[in-house]
């Protein structure tokens, strides 16, 4: 353990011995770190200090012995998990440990979530605490995060997921942590991936970004490790996911077009992953709202980048063209805008466009793209809040923010 003072203060033994060694009084601020680790409970108080060199000599003495019962006590329950219980096993409670080894609530306490940061340990809301059945157990977590996305979606929506991971990354550093990034398209099968995040107990945790397997979620789960979802949605008990309103924000985009008289609306999305089947939802529901029927004539689920022009001369060359389309991001709205310049259209007055996103890629279309906007800066911070929450040890429920409707100039109205 590095000092027992809190550590983005980073007070060493070096400052300590500068204390001592003064006999005037030494001002500084303490936060200390004695019963919760580095992103427990913060302990008892924080404040302005003053200390002697006598009172500093006495101060880090006693806490001294409070590092070795709260170790000690640590390894013991270690060896007891490993050797007196089976796997799945339930373990004694805290108060029993109080008991038996005349020690804090406090220091069981930060011995028990240690032990189960390491995977030794598991505990179950309402339940208590338990053995863990993973037979590979972890070594004590470091401070480095994963985060895990695939390579294909940052290229094609890196103005998306830039901002997400700036505010990710500066949460995270301010709390001590450093990063490691992971394309799970390029790092083996799911167990493959998890097990080298687990062997050597570098990793504390980590953030899975969009397109990500729904088994990496399982695997996680499986071993322990604290992670966060980010703009995806995986239906498992247990698994926190950050996301937006797709379903509401779509529906708000589609009523937009009907109040503006159009009522042949095409929709293009990639292969449905979770959030664009969401949009997708919100669009046929919409639709079907104010009676009028989904066309599948006018509907590309199947959208490529690289073949824009063949994908969306289904919708273009059919007998009853949009008069509006709606694109699943921005992204996908600027290839469209590329498509319709292409053919001679012109926008809105020929054909109506609307993205979904809200980020730069919409900004630079001529006109500016109609679009529904996700707080991408307030994404990455709950993120990176609920994934700190979940290490120190709480139970965090999924997070779903409002989406905005930005009106631009892409959109036309028929009435």
């Amino acid at each position: 353990m590095e000092s027992v003072f809190y550590k983005y203060l980073s007070l060493q033994n070096d400052s300590i011995q500068f204390a001592r060694q003064k006999p005037s009084l030494w001002l500084f601020w303490g936060i200390l770190d004695d019963f919760c680790g580095f992103f427990g409970k913060k302990f008892v108080f924080r404040g302005m200090f003053r200390y002697n060199s006598q009172q500093m000599n006495l101060f880090t003495e006693g806490v001294g012995l409070m590092e070795n019962k709260y170790e000690s006590l640590r390894e013991t329950l270690r060896q007891r998990a490993k050797r007196e219980f089976a796997p799945g096993a339930k373990f004694p409670t805290q108060r029993a440990l109080m008991a038996e080894y005349g020690v804090s609530l406090a220091t069981v306490d930060r011995a028990l979530r240690e032990l189960v940061a390491e995977g030794i340990l598991m505990r179950s809301q309402g339940r208590g605490t338990f053995v863990r059945e993973e037979t590979e157990l972890r070594k004590p977590a470091g401070n480095q995060i994963a985060l895990l996305l695939a390579r294909n979606v940052t290229c094609n929506a890196h103005a998306f997921y830039a901002e997400i991971l700036f505010e990710i990354n500066d949460r995270l550093s301010a709390a001590g942590c450093s990063f490691a990034y992971f394309y799970t398209d390029e790092s083996g099968t799911p167990r493959e991936l998890v097990r080298h995040l687990t062997d050597g107990g570098r990793f504390r945790g980590a953030i899975l970004i969009n397109r990500i397997p729904e088994e990496l979620a399982v695997e996680l789960k499986r071993v322990g490790l604290p992670f966060v979802v980010v703009d995806n949605r995986i239906e498992s008990p247990g698994v926190c996911c950050v996301t937006g309103e797709n379903e509401a924000g779509a529906a708000a985009m589609v009523e937009y077009l009907i109040v503006r008289g159009h009522r042949r609306i095409g929709f293009v999305s990639t292969p449905l992953q979770t959030t664009f089947l969401e949009r997708y939802i919100g669009y046929c529901n919409t639709l079907l709202a104010h009676g009028i029927a989904v066309d599948n004539a006018i509907v590309q689920r199947f959208f490529r980048y690289e073949e824009a022009e063949r994908d969306l001369a289904k919708l273009l060359d059919c007998a009853e063209p949009p008069t509006a389309i709606f694109a699943a991001n921005d992204t996908m709205g600027a290839a469209v805008y590329r498509v319709l310049r292409k053919r001679g259209l012109h926008i809105p007055g020929d054909i109506s466009v609307a993205g979904f996103d809200g980020d730069y890629v919409g900004t630079q279309c001529v006109p500016r793209l109609t679009t529904v906007e996700v707080p991408r800066r307030e994404m990455g911070r709950a993120a990176a809040s609920a994934l700190l929450r979940q290490i120190a040890g709480e139970k965090v429920e999924s997070i779903v923010l409002p989406l905005k409707l930005i009106e631009r100039e892409s959109v036309f109205a028929l009435t």
